[in-house]
């Protein structure tokens, strides 16, 4: 392991040692982490097998593990790897199967080991019958903000006329089923279309969904209760003389609320590249309103990214072709400030992301970008772009941005877009010509 410091940032960095993995990002992509280990998994798929392998570091350690898969088919019974989730210890792999014969979809559970193997015995979470191979339902799986809970919900076949049921399961960090039943979600056309799901600590459901375009596109939300198991539309009233909703996250904070916050265009049919006015959000403990910010000039192509919360600070970061935006709210919603970080970013999808957190009580932004173009200086990768670091304070005040280059190492290609942010770190994958190293910033 190797230590850097960089003062201009403030921040140390660590290196792991080199190992033999080649991550696959365009495939799939999830992160966990627990106060023991924190968990990169790339999907792969082979065939029609979905496979995830995992890297778990320790201690800015890597340790390889064989990859999570399941047998695709057995008899009449077609297995997937639905999801993973994490609760206390475990990390766990939830195995869908669908019988055609009998029209069942059954999920069950298994725990993944130390080494990324899979338990050899599965445990039922539950199951329902569907008629049509094309309609055999939908499982969505979800670990609680406190990491100790993982929820699933079952949306069930679409009958025409009907209400839209959902069956849910909430379990403890022992991968106990604690509360299950079911819910109606009221008639509508089709199935709903969730776009999240997210379970609170004490098991509160919300399912998320794309609203029509008569309410601006702004979300639908529903909360269910597993205590009560009943389910509601939350109020959500959007301002439909501030424009159309394009993109927003979703997240729980630190009281048990749902927050969400996105941006919003003059399009009625908002286009990816076209021009975003300003932001909104929303948190139906202070009003069912939605508030809207404008931007003192629109940004074009400029999608939600992460929803971040600092104490009183809330911040959502936005990435476009030109740059990375971050909008700061405060707890009732309105806007502190703005800022838009101008960066030439690489053309490379794959490299293009950004890790985000929040590190010494500020947001922290880690990205590449090209040398010599938006303020960059000369630092050189594997495939010359400089990795950078900026951290902005709850009161909007930026850092000046710093090259992290030489600590990432040479030969090497930065993934920042793959990481993982704890209250503690950041970390995430290094390309070399060999395999990978992980780079954790403290």
């Amino acid at each position: 392991m190797s230590v850097a410091f960089n003062a201009g940032a403030q921040i140390k960095t660590y290196l792991s040692d080199e190992r033999p993995f080649r991550p696959d990002p365009e495939k799939g992509f999830v992160s966990y982490f627990n106060e023991w280990n924190d968990f990169l998994l790339f999907r792969r798929m082979e065939n029609t097998e979905q496979i995830f392998g995992l890297i778990l570091t320790a201690e800015e350690e890597i340790a390889l593990t064989s990859d999570l898969r399941v047998a695709t088919q057995v008899g009449d019974n077609h297995f997937t790897l639905a999801g993973l989730a994490l609760a206390g210890r475990n990390l766990t792999a939830f195995v869908q199967s669908h019988n055609m014969v009998t029209g069942r979809n059954v999920m069950a559970m298994q725990a993944v080991d130390n080494k990324g193997g899979l338990t050899s015995e599965g445990m039922l979470v539950g199951y329902f019958d569907f008629k049509s191979p094309d309609d055999p339902g939908i499982w969505h799986i979800a670990s609680s903000p406190d990491r100790k809970h993982i929820a699933l919900i079952a949306q069930l076949p679409y009958e025409e006329g009907k209400a839209r049921m959902f069956r849910y399961f909430f379990m403890n960090e022992n991968l106990t089923i604690t509360h299950k039943g079911e819910f109606s979600a009221g008639k509508g056309q089709g199935p709903l279309q969730l776009s999240q799901f997210l379970p609170s600590d004490s098991g509160e459901l919300y399912l998320i969904a794309r609203g029509p375009e008569d309410r601006h596109n702004y979300p639908v939300v529903l909360k269910a209760s597993v205590q009560s198991g009943l389910c509601s539309e939350v109020p959500l009233t959007p301002l439909v003389k501030t424009g159309y909703c394009q993109s927003y996250q979703a997240k729980i904070n630190a009281s048990g609320h749902l927050i969400i916050a996105g941006y919003v265009t003059e399009e009625r049919q908002p286009a990816p590249e076209g021009l975003r006015s300003g932001s909104w959000y929303y948190d139906a403990s202070v009003s069912p309103d939605v508030t809207v910010n404008t931007f003192a000039r629109p940004v074009a192509g400029l999608n939600a990214h992460q929803l971040l919360f600092n104490d009183n600070t809330y911040f959502l970061t936005g990435m476009s072709a030109s740059g990375i935006a971050v909008t700061g709210f405060s707890y009732t919603g309105s806007a502190k400030f703005d800022r838009f970080i101008a960066r030439a970013a690489p053309e490379d999808k794959l490299l293009a992301g950004v890790a985000a957190g929040i590190l010494q009580q500020q947001l922290c932004l880690v990205y590449n970008t090209v040398p010599g173009l938006g303020g960059a200086e000369k630092g050189r990768s594997l495939n010359g772009q400089q990795l950078t670091l900026t951290m902005i304070d709850n009161d909007g005040t930026q850092s000046p941005a710093s090259d992290f280059t030489k600590e990432a190492g040479e030969g090497t290609v930065a993934l920042p877009g793959y990481f993982s942010a704890s209250p503690e770190h950041i970390l995430f994958p290094l390309r070399t010509k060999e395999g990978v190293r992980v780079i954790t910033f403290r």
